[in-house]
């Protein structure tokens, strides 16, 4: 459990189990100042427990970073890495959430949705889809649309925004459950004024925005990965997030026959990032990033039957 400093906001972590329902005094390490705090019963955490948010990510860490993160709210976390293993792992865990990746290896975004939605047991799961490139001025938009998922965000919001998202889903299934779900409901109530006074914290924004930004450069700037298997991977990071920005163009494209003429501009855009990070002749030949763009849109048509 996290609790902050009342004088200069520092932030401490507590073991909640070992302190349930008692009131402790702490010194705060930063400003010397005197404070208590009350932890509540451990019926309240029985209850958190239960609710397990699956990560699906193909990056190690920014899966370890997200997991520390819905853990420090009390929630449990799920790993997985690539398409068939998050099914898998889905099928056995029943988690209440799932935090997607659109570039998720072996499976985009629209694809796994859909295949949740028609997983036997897996319907009610409560879907968050997680942008792949961090740029924090790439976008003035929200997505018209998210596949079926139930709320999208983008990477540099995970600190200060993910465990409210995820929150507010539990409170939304709670209502639409009826009784049965209360204690979820009031304990997710609870979750959501610690994380708003969690998301003021510019310092906590700071380390793990830079936390995710290092994950990301890891991912496609590695050279224990050969140049062509990070140029694919980055591909695929650039054409998902067009996909989770502009469905509804990318679609009528492919029914219309003209997807490249309306996505013009994003293509144009897409070629100056890959050029930017993969610059050599060699790369350019291969054509990586309209292998890409060819792979999705024939995903796409799969799943629009065309």
């Amino acid at each position: 459990m996290i609790v902050k400093c009342p004088a200069c906001a520092a932030r401490f972590r507590l073991d909640r189990e070992k302190l349930a329902g008692k009131r402790v005094s702490l010194r705060c390490a930063r400003c010397r100042s005197l404070f208590k705090v009350e932890l509540p019963h451990n019926s309240l955490s029985q209850i958190e427990k239960k609710v397990r948010v699956m990560i699906a990510h193909s990056d190690f860490k920014l899966c370890d970073t997200i997991k520390k993160i819905v853990e420090d709210a009390g929630f449990e976390g799920v790993l997985g890495h690539n398409g068939a293993e998050v099914l898998t792992a889905m099928d056995v865990v029943r988690p209440q959430i799932a935090v997607v990746d659109v570039a998720l290896q072996g499976l985009y975004a629209f694809e796994l949705v859909d295949t949740i939605r028609r997983r036997p047991g897996l319907d009610s799961v409560k879907i968050i889809l997680l942008s792949s490139v961090y740029n924090k001025a790439a976008y003035k938009r929200q997505p018209n649309s998210l596949y079926g998922a139930d709320d999208y965000i983008e990477k540099h919001h995970i600190p200060d925004d993910l465990v409210l998202k995820i929150n507010r889903l539990l409170v939304g299934a709670a209502e639409a459950s009826g009784s049965a779900a209360h204690g979820v409901k009031e304990e997710a109530g609870k979750q959501l004024s610690l994380a708003e006074s969690r998301s003021q914290s510019l310092d906590f924004i700071h380390s793990v925005n830079e936390k995710i930004q290092n994950a990301e450069v890891h991912e496609v700037s590695t050279n224990s990965v050969p140049e062509r298997e990070r140029a694919e991977r980055f591909a695929r990071i650039i054409v998902a997030d067009i996909s989770l920005y502009y469905q509804d163009r990318v679609d009528e494209g492919i029914l219309e026959g003209n997807w490249s003429e309306l996505l013009a501009i994003e293509i144009k855009e897409a070629r100056r990032l890959f050029s930017e990070r993969f610059p050599s002749p060699e790369i350019r030949k291969n054509k990586i990033l309209e292998a890409a763009f060819l792979d999705l849109l024939q995903k796409r048509s799969q799943e629009l039957g065309v």
